[in-house]
Formats: C-alpha cells, sequence, structure tokens
C-alpha cells in the first residue's frame, strides 16, 4: 500500500523523490522507511521555509525597484517638463536683452549725434551773435562820428570881411553860394545816419533772435537729454535685470539636467534591477503558489505513509482504514 501510495502521488505530482522512495520501500524494514519518510518531510518543509524567505526577499526587492522605477519616471517627466519651461523661458529673456542692448545702443547715438550738432550750433550762434555784435559795434562808431560830424559842421560860418571884392557874375558854379560856410552833405546826411540805424537795428535783432534760438535750442537739448537718460537708465536697468533673470534661468537649466541624468541613472539602474530579480524570482518555470501547492500535497501523502506504517505496526492490517 506505502509503494503504492508512494508511487501514484509521485507520477501525480511529478516528484523523483516519491517514486525514488517507493522504489527504496520494498524491501526495507518499517523503521528505516518511516525515517527515510520523516527526513524528507522534514526536508521539504526547511525548502518550503526557505522560498518563503526568498519569496519574501523576491516581494520586497521587486516593490523597492519598482517604486525606484516609478519615482525616478515621474522625476524626469517632471525636470523634463521644467527644462522645457526654462529654456523657452531663457529664449525669450535672450530675445528681450537683444531688444534692449540694440534700444540701449540707438539712444545712445542719438545723444551722441545730438551733443555734436547742439555743440556746432552753440559754437555758429556765437559766432554769428560775435560777428553781430561786432558790426553793431562798429556801426555805432560810425553814426556817433558821422552824427558829430554833421552837427559840428552845421555850425561853419565864413568872416567875409577880409574877402576881395570883385564881379560875382564872372565866378564859376562851386556848387555852394558865395561867402557861405562849407557844412558838408547835411540834406543827405539824414539818409546815411538812418540807412546805418537800419543795419544797427538788423544788427540788434539779428543778436537778440540768434541769443533767443540759442536758448531754446539748449532748452530742447536739455529736455532732450534729460527724456532719453531716464529711458536709457530704464532700459539699462531692464536689461540688467533680465540679464539677471537669464543667468538665474540658465543656472536652474543646469541643475535640472544634472538632476534629470542622475535620475535616468537611477531608472537604468532599477530596470536592471527588475529585469534580473525578474529572472530570479518570477521566470522560475513554475509560480510560487503552484510550487507551495504541490509541496503541500508532497508533504501530506508523506505524511499519510507515515501514518500507515505507524497505524500498521500498531493495529496491524485491520486499524489502517479508520487510522489514515
Amino acid at each position: 500500500m506505502v509503494v503504492s501510495l508512494l508511487r501514484n502521488k509521485g507520477s501525480q505530482l511529478k516528484s523523483t523523490l516519491l517514486i525514488s522512495l517507493a522504489n527504496q520501500v520494498g524491501g526495507d524494514p518499517f523503521a528505516k522507511i518511516k525515517k527515510l519518510i520523516q527526513e524528507l518531510i522534514e526536508r521539504l518543509l526547511q525548502e518550503a521555509a526557505n522560498e518563503a524567505n526568498q519569496k519574501g526577499w523576491c516581494d520586497k526587492a521587486m516593490a523597492d525597484a519598482t517604486q525606484k522605477r516609478t519615482y525616478a519616471a515621474e522625476e524626469i517627466e517632471d525636470l523634463n517638463s521644467k527644462m522645457a519651461k526654462l529654456a523657452a523661458k531663457i529664449d525669450k529673456l535672450g530675445s528681450e536683452i537683444d531688444t534692449l542692448a540694440e534700444e540701449i545702443k540707438a539712444i545712445e547715438e542719438d545723444q551722441k549725434t545730438a551733443t555734436q550738432e547742439r555743440k556746432e550750433e552753440k559754437a555758429e550762434n556765437a559766432n554769428t551773435v560775435k560777428e553781430a555784435e561786432a558790426g553793431l559795434e562798429a556801426v555805432k562808431m560810425a553814426i556817433d562820428i558821422l552824427d558829430k560830424f554833421y552837427k559840428t559842421n552845421a555850425k561853419n560860418t565864413v568872416d567875409l570881411s577880409l574877402a576881395q571884392k570883385g564881379p560875382a557874375d564872372d565866378m564859376p558854379d562851386s556848387g555852394f553860394d558865395a561867402g557861405e560856410a562849407y557844412k558838408g552833405a547835411g540834406a543827405e546826411s539824414g539818409g546815411i545816419i538812418g540807412m546805418m540805424e537800419v543795419i544797427q537795428s538788423d544788427f540788434e535783432r539779428t543778436i537778440s533772435e540768434t541769443k533767443k534760438a540759442e536758448k531754446e535750442a539748449a532748452d530742447a537739448h536739455f529736455k532732450f537729454m534729460t527724456e532719453t537718460g531716464m529711458s536709457l537708465a530704464e532700459k539699462n536697468m531692464a536689461k540688467d535685470q533680465k540679464t539677471k533673470q537669464k543667468d538665474d534661468a540658465e543656472q536652474n537649466y543646469d541643475d535640472a539636467k544634472s538632476s534629470m541624468l542622475d535620475e535616468i541613472k537611477i531608472l537604468q539602474t532599477s530596470i536592471e534591477e527588475l529585469i534580473e530579480l525578474k529572472a530570479t524570482c518570477i521566470d522560475t518555470g513554475m509560480s510560487y503558489e503552484e510550487r507551495v501547492a504541490r509541496r503541500d500535497q508532497e508533504i501530506a501523502s508523506l505524511k499519510k505513509a507515515l501514518c500507515i506504517l505507524g497505524a500498521y505496526a500498531e493495529y496491524g492490517p485491520e486499524g489502517l482504514a479508520d487510522a489514515c
């Protein structure tokens, strides 16, 4: 019965141990058979305990590797999104900085041009005023000289008491009457002085208008330089701020890239661990649950065989049916 039981279960469970034991049972005493069965049961129990420990280790190792893989994948996705946003920000700030640099350069060139033109205009106005003042002074001096001359000569008289008497009719025309004192071109003096006074007025107007134009130009230049200076200061400040923001974004991008490379290494390592664990813990030809079930059936069969031998020794063949 024992041999038949062991062979049947051995064939059913495909257990070489049970088949080998059945072959050894034929001529051995019950004591030796029972010892062999007991040792086999203990061996199977130890294997079950060892495999349970391995199963626990496999479950924990697989869970840890899976968690590392999932976390690394999530981190890589987040870092990739962060890097994309930083790259877009860096490009935008770079474009804005370039625009500000061009605007700053244009303002500086405009200020340089305006300053040069103001310098030339100021010099030209100063020269105009200088020449007009010199002309005005000359005209004033001429007017003063002519005015004094005509006023002085208008008082001239001739003493005729010592003049020789002669026929006046034969005297050639000299342009003035006999006995008349020379007083200059008195009749025309008013016209000459009047014309010179007009010239004087022209010089005075030129000086006045040039000084006015110079003041207006100076005020306009000051206003232009003030407004462009404020704009230049604002643009330089904005450029500095954006440059700092760009530098910070580039540093953050480099940090994110470094972190992503680290996470990629972790991801690769966790995948390699899972591949190795799969070969050790999963791809074993039979699932853990199936091996446990077959081992339990094998142990149960051995225990039943041990029970049969014990019952036979104690009760004889009649007690086998009820004992086991």
